[in-house]
């Protein structure tokens, strides 16, 4: 068998350099009866058509500067394969190469002096057999570099296709597409580019079903073709206590059912998958997995060890599809230089952009997936440079190599010079504290920086155990945000995302401003994946002010990702204090307690009326009650008016039997709203509260209110 794979690849090799012999002798005949070969600009891709009577298309190019030229080919039907001949301006080959079995054909990096060129796309059989399609040709050349050219599918014809994702239990799952054009059809954008989400099923945990089935179903007509994202969502456990679902994703092109996307999610996991549509015949459904987001940077080790150096160039531009599923650019970094790095989609498709960052030493420094709540681009903002190095960014979409969205994008990097620790003044909410009782500077924990304030958090395994701290300004510190204000800097969180992970891990956060802001810091510790530990770890905390130690607590995360929580608070003369810590149980009402007795003393509210209120430390709860009939829709709105305050409020029905819990009322909305439908006529209770309850950092007033709906 291998013997005559190797005869069958030395004939096609023999076919194509034949044929590129023929257009190399006849370059001159075929300029003379079809006119020049069309223009080919640098950053430009054209699109071209072979097929039997056209084997071959010839494009000329000029270089006015000596600069590294690329040469990029893609076929956009799958049985068209195609190879490249590179020629100077007398016919004299320079560089050849064929792919016999991929869409894709590349002479990359070729270093080119000043003078015109030409170009010939073939089919890799050169004059053999019949088949035809079309091509993207694209040039890149020095810091003018092109994205990859996208295939061009022409638009297809079905009968029907839908997607659907069934499972047995009466828990909400939600169930999300996007196709190659950038539609996505999801429960909060029920119809897009020509298909429709029939129903939420299990919606809130309403009106809920046993083996209970979504669909998104595209209506007859043209689709676009090309590679569609499957995303599935386990939103809200409608059972107690909440456990690992079943799910089965079924696609249906035309009557025909593709082979089944089986996979099991727990409480608030996604799961991530894509099938190719090429034609009402040729479906591929490619299996996913859990957890888009880990860092499994396994599947990119080739193009790690091998980037493309970035040189003097800020702007890039690539391309990301299913034949390339990451690009990695390198950049000389100083120490203590703060970069910028964005990610945008560009030129059309379906393309979710994600950046990952990596050090000298091959450990992720930061990671974005959307920039905002508002975009789909990606963005590492006012990255610190720990160390002089070669720096790689990891330039891929979201899943990564089990992702589905597809496209064009641009790469811009941006930097200041070494300024190794940010030292503009920020006004403080109140007066800084006095003098330190010890100098600052210095080297700490494995050689991290001491500062005026340092936290840091170690554990014994490789799981990923995550930290956050909120200054005073309500400005949160974490893996997504490196950097506040308030002078706060991450520098250093280990096994973030599973990647490289270590049995010794730290994760340390400084402050090295010479003075601090006065207020209270909350600091939130929990579990974000075991990374394939069988135990929980056990976790140290430890918060220093001044050489002082504020805060030593061991403990182990929950396992199902709940947090724990705590503070301390610097005063304006200098003095510490700690709060106290525990595990928020949003689910429960562990955190405030039983409040059964005081609902018959508390302010009983009125449809559209508002009451206002306080939340501090002595008092980090009110109680309110309100009565409904069954069937009623209502919405309970609290929001902050003035002060730090992160409202949260939960509802109990007439037994004190929790119904629902809110933090955020949208993803960039810290404000609580819960929309009910009541399940009979009562006297109803609500917990106005903030995040981590008892043991939250956030203050200030509020206004509560309950409205009917319909």
């Amino acid at each position: 068998m291998g013997k005559r794979l190797l005869i069958r690849r030395a004939r096609l090799f023999l076919a194509f350099s034949s044929a590129a012999l023929l257009v190399f002798a006849s370059l001159g005949a075929a300029m003379a009866q079809d006119g020049a070969p069309r223009r080919l600009n640098i950053g430009q891709t054209v699109i071209g058509t072979l097929n039997q009577q056209t084997f071959a298309q010839t494009y000329t190019f000029e270089i006015a500067d000596s600069a590294p030229v690329t040469l990029i080919a893609v076929s956009s039907t799958p049985a068209l394969t195609l190879a490249l001949t590179l020629t100077d301006a007398s016919g004299q080959p320079l560089a050849q190469t064929a792919n016999l079995s991929g869409a894709e054909v590349s002479l990359s990096d070729l270093s080119l002096p000043r003078g015109i060129y030409y170009v010939t796309v073939l089919r890799s059989s050169g004059a053999q057999g019949d088949i035809s399609g079309q091509f993207a040709l694209t040039l890149s050349a020095g810091g003018l570099a092109a994205p990859r050219p996208a295939p061009t599918l022409a638009p297809i014809a079905l009968n029907s296709m839908s997607v659907a994702l069934s499972w047995t239990t009466i828990d909400d799952l939600d169930l999300e597409v996007r196709d190659p054009v950038g539609n996505t059809v999801f429960f909060n954008n029920t119809a897009a580019g020509g298909a429709t989400l029939l129903a939420n099923v299990n919606g809130g945990c309403t009106n809920t079903v046993r083996n209970p089935t979504e669909i998104i179903r595209w209506a007859p007509g043209r689709v676009p073709a090309g590679s569609y994202e499957i995303l599935v969502y386990y939103n809200r456990a409608c059972r107690q206590p909440p456990a690992p679902v079943d799910f089965t994703v079924t696609v249906t092109v035309n009557g025909r059912a593709q082979p089944p996307i089986q996979g099991r999610l727990n409480l608030n996991e996604q799961y991530v998958a894509s099938f190719i549509l090429e034609s009402p015949e040729a479906v591929s459904v490619q299996q996913g997995g859990a957890n888009p987001l880990l860092l499994n940077l396994t599947p990119f080790a080739a193009q790690i060890s091998a980037p493309r150096p970035l040189g003097g160039r800020t702007t890039v531009r690539g391309r990301i599809d299913r034949n390339n599923q990451a690009d990695v650019w390198s950049f000389e970094g100083a120490a203590g230089q703060v970069v910028s790095i964005a990610m945008n989609a560009i030129e059309g498709g379906s393309l979710d952009p994600q950046l990952i960052l990596l050090g000298p030493d091959r450990a992720v420094l930061a990671s974005n997936d959307d920039a905002s709540n508002e975009t789909r681009n990606a963005l590492i903002a006012s990255q610190p440079l720990p160390v002089s190095g070669t720096y790689l960014i990891i330039a891929t979409r979201f899943g990564k190599n089990i992702g589905g969205t597809e496209g064009n994008y641009e790469l811009i990097l941006s930097g200041t010079g070494a300024l190794a620790i940010p030292q503009t003044p920020v006004a403080p909410l109140s007066t800084p504290i006095g003098a330190p009782t010890e100098a600052i500077g210095g080297a700490g924990l494995a050689g991290l920086p001491v500062g005026a304030l340092s936290i840091s958090l170690t554990w014994d395994n490789r799981a990923d155990v995550r930290l956050l701290i909120r200054d005073p300004e309500n400005r949160s510190l974490f893996s997504d945000n490196r950097r506040v204000p308030s002078g706060g800097i991450l520098v250093r969180q280990d096994n973030l995302n599973c990647n490289n992970p270590t049995s010794t891990p730290i994760t340390y956060a400084v402050w090295q401003a010479d003075r601090l802001v006065a207020g209270t810091y909350e600091v939130q510790v929990w579990l974000r994946d075991l990374c394939g530990e069988t135990l929980l770890p056990t976790y140290a905390l430890n918060v220093n002010v001044r050489g002082q130690q504020v805060l030593s607590v061991r403990e182990q995360p929950d396992l199902n990702g709940r947090l724990y929580v705590t503070t301390f608070t610097i005063a304006p003369d200098g003095t510490v204090s700690a709060g106290r810590g525990a595990v928020f149980f949003k689910e429960a009402l562990r955190d405030v307690g039983d409040v059964r007795a005081r609902a018959d003393t508390a302010e009983a509210l009125v449809y559209g009326r508002p009451s206002f209120g306080d939340i501090d430390d002595a008092a980090p709860f009110t109680v309110y009650t309100f009565r409904a009939r069954g069937g009623d829709r209502v919405r309970i709105a609290m929001r902050t008016t003035r002060g730090t305050l992160d409202p949260a409020l939960y509802l109990l029905d007439p037994s004190g039997v929790q119904l629902a819990f809110n933090d955020d009322a949208s993803p960039n909305n810290i404000n609580s709203q819960i929309d009910a439908v009541i399940p009979a006529s009562g006297r109803y209770t609500i917990i106005a509260t903030r995040f981590g309850a008892l043991t939250g950092g956030t203050t200030g007033s509020f206004e509560v209110v309950v409205v009917p709906t319909r």
